[in-house]
C-alpha cells in the first residue's frame, strides 16, 4: 500500500488499504496513533502510495514552511509501552495548513490531499486525462498507481505539479 516520512515529526504515515493511516515512530517503528481518513464524513478506503508535501512557497531551502499553525499538538502520553493497544499520542510538532499527505485511491483516477492531523480529505485531483482508460486498455494497463513528487516545493493550486 503506502508509506511516507514526515521529517519534522520524525514519523512514518502508513496505509494498508483501510480508511486509516497509521503513524509510526521513525526510530522504533512503534505505532503512535491512527488517523481515520474521511471524505465528506465517510471513511475513504484504498489509500495507496503516500507522499508528504509542504505546499508552502519558499524563497530558500532553509525556510521551515511558515504559513501559520493548523493545530498545536501536544504529547498526551496515552501509549502502552508493550504495544498492546492502539496509541493515541498526538504529534509534538505543529503542522501548517500547507502540509498535506497525498494519496492515490487504488483503481480510481484521483489523487487526494489529506490533512495530516484530522484525516479529512481537503482536495481531490482528477487525473483521468493523464492516461485515459481507453489508452490503458490498449496497453494492457489497468489503473494509475503511484505518486512521485520531485524538485522544489510546489504550490497547491490549479497547476498541481505532481508526477503520476
Amino acid at each position: 500500500w503506502g508509506i511516507t516520512f514526515v521529517p519534522h515529526t520524525n514519523e512514518f504515515y502508513v496505509s494498508d488499504g483501510s480508511d486509516y493511516l497509521m503513524v509510526w515512530d521513525a526510530e522504533t517503528l512503534v505505532e503512535k496513533r491512527r488517523i481515520r481518513v474521511t471524505f465528506q464524513g465517510n471513511g475513504a478506503r484504498y489509500l495507496n502510495e503516500l507522499e508528504f508535501v509542504d505546499f508552502a512557497p519558499t524563497t530558500n531551502d532553509d525556510d521551515d514552511g511558515g504559513g501559520g499553525t493548523n493545530s498545536q499538538m501536544k504529547d498526551n502520553g496515552n501509549c502502552a509501552e508493550d504495544g498492546s493497544m492502539t496509541c493515541s499520542e498526538e504529534p509534538t510538532m505543529a503542522f501548517t495548513p500547507t502540509m498535506k499527505i497525498l494519496a492515490n485511491i487504488w483503481y480510481q483516477d484521483v489523487i487526494v490531499s489529506i490533512d495530516p492531523v484530522s484525516g479529512e480529505i481537503t482536495r481531490v485531483y482528477d487525473m483521468r486525462d493523464i492516461y485515459p482508460v481507453e489508452e490503458r486498455q490498449k496497453d494492457g494497463a489497468d489503473c494509475l498507481n503511484g505518486i512521485s513528487v520531485t524538485g522544489a516545493r510546489k504550490k497547491d493550486g490549479e497547476g498541481l505539479e505532481v508526477w503520476v
